[in-house]
């Protein structure tokens, strides 16, 4: 065999190794979008109501919630990355093995395991905005996702809007909040949302 056949053969061989064990590259997936309110980003957390008036009527607004996070979730692809809090005064994080406190790439495993999270979570208790909110900003993400159906009543204190206001930082807060009417149910909230570059939406939670 001849030196030029026995190198274009070599290089034949090179080339087929390559392609069998090239990695395929993640998954670019969608710009992150809730509930019709779109942002950018590559890192995304979720702050998601747990509270006991998200079981009423019959369950729908936290059926709801579930429903859209998977989707939301599941359409970010493999190159960005995210993070789910539910709350009523307290928070519920997603930690699965190896993802204690940091957001995790949006890959097949962790869709697996996030879905289990979702779906086994349950509504009680009140609602605390504050807390939960912080808890995302000290992730430092592009966008928090927020999802309550509370009221003014509920609504952040004046010293929780300053606080929080002065922790955004560069990210952006998108507020959807449950609820009939286009009026702002919860004031500071939206301001919040503004401040930060964001944005505010009220929408009926649709049934299954």
């Amino acid at each position: 065999m001849s030196g030029v056949r026995r190198a274009v053969l070599a290089l034949g061989m090179v080339g087929c190794l390559g392609l069998v064990g090239a990695a395929e590259p993640p998954s670019p997936g969608q710009p992150p979008r809730f509930f019709g309110l779109d942002a950018d980003g590559q890192r995304v957390v979720y702050v998601c109501d747990r509270s006991a008036s998200m079981s009423e009527p019959e369950g729908a607004p936290l059926a709801a919630a579930k429903r859209e996070l998977l989707a939301s979730i599941g359409g970010l692809g493999e190159s960005r990355q995210f993070h789910l809090i539910f709350y009523n005064e307290r928070q519920s994080m997603f930690e699965p093995a190896g993802g204690r406190g940091r957001p995790m790439f949006a890959d097949e495993s962790t869709l697996r395991e996030v879905r289990r999270f979702i779906e086994g979570t349950t509504a009680a208790g009140g609602t605390r905005h504050a807390e939960a909110l912080a808890a995302a900003l000290r992730l430092a993400p592009d966008v928090v996702f927020l999802l309550t159906d509370a009221d003014a009543a509920h609504d952040l204190s004046d010293a929780e809007f300053e606080r929080l206001s002065g922790r955004l930082g560069a990210t952006r807060v998108m507020v959807v909040q449950f609820g009939g009417g286009e009026g702002r149910r919860s004031p500071r909230l939206a301001r919040l949302a503004s401040a930060s570059g964001g944005d505010y939406r009220v929408v009926e939670p649709a049934a299954d």
